[in-house]
Formats: structure tokens, C-alpha cells, sequence
């Protein structure tokens, strides 16, 4: 119930941040990175060989210049930068308009998680004259969560794997997951969009067909529909993709006339709510939320690609802070020794390592490690990883919020997937990573007594998708809340309770065609979550 609260508390003030900062005009703002080239520069790049493209698109990103600083309302000028809606009224995307247009809370907690980040993302995407539907691509692939994980290894909120991220230039390393940044992967995804416009003919839609089920898939189905004129429409696709467009398609098609559509959608302001401060070391992330006056749940939302309790020790040393939150930072930067800052070390487990022996050799103690490390005892294991603090100032140690740093501590220790050693056993695999072993043999399919082998590999993904994602359940008397993850189907969650899909429809006045969302809630019977907790 406690992380419940939190992760309330987070998307209770994230809204708030664009509804009240001031801004003051004269501060540095949140700039994507790499430098942004000039729109000249930026067209005559992604504009292929065609003059009339180029004029095109040197025409558009004058057009939204021009425009840019009249707006009140973020979304009014998301909806002016639209540019597919040709496609809107394609009978495929308007059974999706349907479905959308009753999902309120779809919106609503879409909106949450947008606010601190979806000025930037316009900005970027106005830059380069792209089409504004992709301000919105987030919101199908991963509900705007930055630590949103799926069963792919996707993350983020582009859902980048992880060596596509990485031929983008997203760094990943154990301290870092550029993936999770909402500015790094923003600027990762949007060049990535723009070479598959290059690749496919300049179509936007087999663009976004490409950026979801992959540029190599993508050619296979042009290449088997052996027609002279290609259209997305007519591609033997994954059911994913052909989702994918357009779903997109219908949100463009509801956000462009949500008063239509009876949707609300709350006035965000055009104006960023977040400023970059470069720190120029690591620094601990809790010390920096009280260096700046905030909330260290909230200053860990608002920078998700830090995996760590701290920054990078090289690169990236910079956070995103409401302005004023900034400020006093950097205030409080400016008269501070480097020497009294929280930082962090890192040491690799080896075999025959002790904690007293690595104590002894990195100038620390045992008590230290064991407190920082969640460590109940002196048992360690080769492979894994100790963080160690330094720090010359004591008072700093006794103050951290361990709590809080031992819960974001524990997300990141889960792997994905773990290669059976010798001597494990469900059981010793579940301890070592407080899991449970019925839910690893029952997500692997395997029988709780069955022999493990070394070098077998078990998928330990599931979680990780709840450790990103809200409790599953929060059981009453006479009632219990699912809370729908990214992939789940009414059918399936039916068959996983061992509900009538009839009944869970009805409970939820739902018809069978409407859309269900990550994060959406549906009732199911208190019995069948103690049964599958069980």
C-alpha cells in the first residue's frame, strides 16, 4: 500500500507541475540533445531526392515557426501540426475512434504521465517539420511511461530493444539506460522515423509500420503482396502492427476534435515546465532532492534513465527539476565542496570474495555495505554488484533515505532473464531475488520439483513488468482491481481468472470490441485473485 500511495503521489504532482510553475523567460530550457541543426539544414537531410518533398517540407517547417509562439494551450498547437489526416476516416481507424472515444481515463492518465515531458517532444518534432501524430506515438506504444517494459525487451517510451537504441546512439550501462530518458529517446526515435521515411518512398504509414514491427519485417510483407502500388492497408502484417497505425491514426482523429468526441483534454500550457542543470559530478539523487527542495519519489520520475541511487559517474550528469527547484540547486551547488558530496562506487562480485575482504579493500565497512546493499547477512554472490558510498562527511550516511533507495534498488537487480549455475534450484533462484518460486516455475511452464540445469535459461521478465507497473490488485471484501498491462486482451485476463468473458465484460459494462488500456482498471471477483495470487 505504500508504493500505491507513492506512485499516487507522483501522478497527482506531475499534472501540477504544468498547471502552476512559473516560468521565468530568462532561464536555460530543457534542450534535446544532439544541438538541433537549423530547419534549412534539417529538411535538405531527411527530404530524399524528390524537389517536391524538399519544397514541402521547407514549406511546413516555415509554416510552424511562424506559428509556434501563438499558442495558449500545448494541444492546440499539437492539433495545428497534424498532417495525416487523409487517413482519419479509413474505416480501419474509425472503429478504433469508436473504442477511443469512451476511454476518458485512457486520456486522463495519459495526460498525467505527458505533462513534463510533451512540450520538448513537440518542440523536437516541430523542428523537423515532422508530422505532429508522432507526439502521440507514445501513447500507443507505452502509455507515456518512461520505465514501461515489454515482453520484447522494449523500454521506454518509444519502446526501444536494446541494439536498435544502441545504433541510435542511446547509451545503456549499468548506471544509465538512455532508453528510459524521455529527451535522449526522444531524439533516438524521431531519427529513426526518419530514415524509415527514407527507406519506404517517403509514406509516413509504412513508416510507423516499419518502427513497430521492424524495417526487415516490413520488406518481407511488401515483397509477398506482389503488388505495384504498396499501401499499409493491404500488407499481410502482425496483428500488432496493423493495430498500431491505426490506433495512432484514431487518438490524432479524437485529439484533433475531442469536443466532437466528447473527450476532455486538460490546457497544458506551451511553455516547458522542466529545466536541464548540468551538476558536473555524480551526485546521489536523494541529496540532490534535498538540495533542491523536492520530492526524491518525484526527482527520480522526473529523470528515469538513472537506474542507480545516483548520476553517472562520467556522462550524463544533468537532471530535469521544476524551475524553481532548479534554481535552488544550483544555488546550493555553487558553495559546495565536491568532497561533501554522496557519490557512489561500484564493485563486481568475485569469486571468494568476502564482505569483510572487500570492506578491507575499498576502504569501508562491512555494517556500510550490508545497509546499502539490502544485505540481511555477509551471504554474497559472484556476479553481482555492491554499491559502495563515499562521502566525507558521515551525517550524509545516517540520513539517506534507505527505504526508498532500497526499493528502487531492488527493481533494477531483477534480470530479464538468469542462467541457472550449479547447485540452484527454484527455491535458492526466488530468495536471491525476492520472488516467489510458484510464479517463476508457472511463468516458465515447469513443475515446482522439476531439476534444474546448468546453463538453462529462465525468463524472470514478468517481474520486471510488475515491478514498473502499479500492484496488479488491491483486494476488498466483495470485490478486486486488475490493472491491465501492456498486451493483455479481455479474452486473455478472462482466461487467466477463470472468468465468463460475458461476466467480465458486463461487470466492467464493456462491449467485446472496445479498447483496453495499460493501466485501465477492471473488476474481477475477490476469489479468483486470492486463487491466482495463490
Amino acid at each position: 500500500m505504500q508504493i500505491v500511495c507513492k506512485q499516487l503521489s507522483i501522478a497527482l504532482l506531475l499534472p501540477l507541475l504544468v498547471a502552476c510553475q512559473n516560468l521565468p523567460q530568462s532561464s536555460p530550457l530543457l534542450v534535446l540533445e544532439p544541438a538541433a541543426k537549423s530547419p534549412d539544414e534539417e529538411a535538405v537531410n531527411v527530404s530524399g531526392a524528390s524537389s517536391t518533398s524538399s519544397t514541402v517540407r521547407d514549406e511546413a517547417i516555415e509554416s510552424v515557426m511562424e506559428l509556434k509562439k501563438s499558442y495558449d494551450d500545448l494541444w492546440e498547437r499539437v492539433r495545428d501540426g497534424f498532417q495525416l489526416g487523409i487517413h482519419y476516416d479509413h474505416p480501419k481507424v474509425a472503429s478504433y475512434i469508436q473504442s477511443y472515444s469512451k476511454q476518458q481515463r485512457y486520456f486522463d492518465l495519459m495526460q498525467e504521465r505527458a505533462s513534463p515531458f510533451l512540450f520538448s517532444i513537440v518542440e523536437e518534432i516541430e523542428r523537423r517539420g515532422l508530422p505532429m501524430e508522432f507526439a502521440l506515438l507514445p501513447m500507443v506504444e507505452s502509455t507515456y511511461n518512461p520505465n514501461a517494459y515489454s515482453r520484447e525487451h522494449a523500454v521506454g517510451l518509444w519502446q526501444f530493444v536494446g541494439a536498435t537504441g544502441k545504433s541510435f546512439g542511446l547509451q545503456q550501462d549499468w548506471w544509465f539506460d538512455g532508453r528510459r530518458d524521455p529527451g535522449a529517446s526522444t531524439i533516438a526515435a524521431l531519427d529513426y522515423m526518419e530514415q524509415l521515411y527514407k527507406q519506404f518512398d517517403e509514406d509516413w504509414l509504412l513508416s510507423i509500420a516499419a518502427y513497430n514491427t521492424g524495417d526487415g519485417n516490413l520488406r518481407r510483407a511488401i515483397r509477398r503482396s506482389n503488388e505495384d502500388e504498396i499501401e499499409f492497408w493491404n500488407l499481410n502484417l502482425p496483428d500488432e502492427t496493423k493495430a498500431h497505425v491505426p490506433k495512432l491514426l484514431a487518438l490524432a482523429a479524437i485529439i484533433s476534435n475531442h469536443n466532437a468526441w466528447e473527450i476532455e483534454l486538460q490546457t497544458l500550457p506551451n511553455a516547458p515546465v522542466l529545466r536541464a542543470v548540468e551538476v558536473g559530478t555524480q551526485i546521489d539523487i536523494s541529496q540532490a532532492a534535498t538540495l533542491a527542495e523536492i520530492d526524491y519519489e518525484l526527482l527520480r520520475a522526473l529523470n528515469p534513465g538513472y537506474l542507480q541511487w545516483a548520476t553517472h559517474p562520467d556522462q550524463p550528469q544533468r537532471m530535469l527539476l521544476p524551475f524553481d527547484n532548479a534554481e535552488l540547486l544550483e544555488n546550493a551547488l555553487v558553495g559546495l565542496d565536491k568532497r561533501d558530496l554522496l557519490t557512489w562506487d561500484r564493485y563486481e562480485i568475485k569469486p571468494g570474495d568476502t564482505l569483510g575482504a572487500i570492506a578491507a579493500k575499498l576502504n569501508t565497512r562491512v555494517d556500510i555495505l550490508q545497509t546499502f546493499n539490502s544485505l540481511p547477512g555477509s551471504r554474497i554472490i559472484a556476479g553481482n554488484s555492491l554499491l559502495i558510498p563515499r562521502t566525507s562527511d558521515p551525517q550524509l550516511l545516517a540520513t539517506a533515505p534507505r527505504i526508498d533507495r532500497n526499493q528502487g534498488r531492488e527493481r533494477i537487480r531483477v534480470p530479464s532473464e538468469y542462467t541457472v549455475r550449479n547447485g540452484d534450484n527454484l527455491w535458492s533462484i526466488a530468495l536471491r531475488f525476492e520472488l516467489r518460486s510458484k510464479e517463476i516455475a508457472t511463468w516458465n511452464r515447469m513443475s515446482l520439483d522439476e531439476l534444474l540445469q546448468p546453463g538453462q535459461v529462465l525468463d524472470l521478465r514478468y517481474a520486471l513488468e510488475e515491478l514498473n507497473e502499479e500492484p496488479e490488485v488491491d483486494s476488498t471484501d466483495d470485490a478486486a482491481v486488475y490493472i491491465v498491462r501492456r498486451g493483455d486482451s479481455m479474452d486473455a485476463i478472462a482466461n487467466r481468472f477463470g472468468i465468463d468473458l460475458q461476466n467480465l465484460l458486463q461487470w466492467n459494462g464493456l462491449r467485446v470490441s472496445e479498447l483496453i488500456f495499460p493501466g485501465q482498471e477492471l473488476q474481477v471477483t475477490a476469489e479468483t485473485i486470492i486463487n491466482e495470487r495463490l
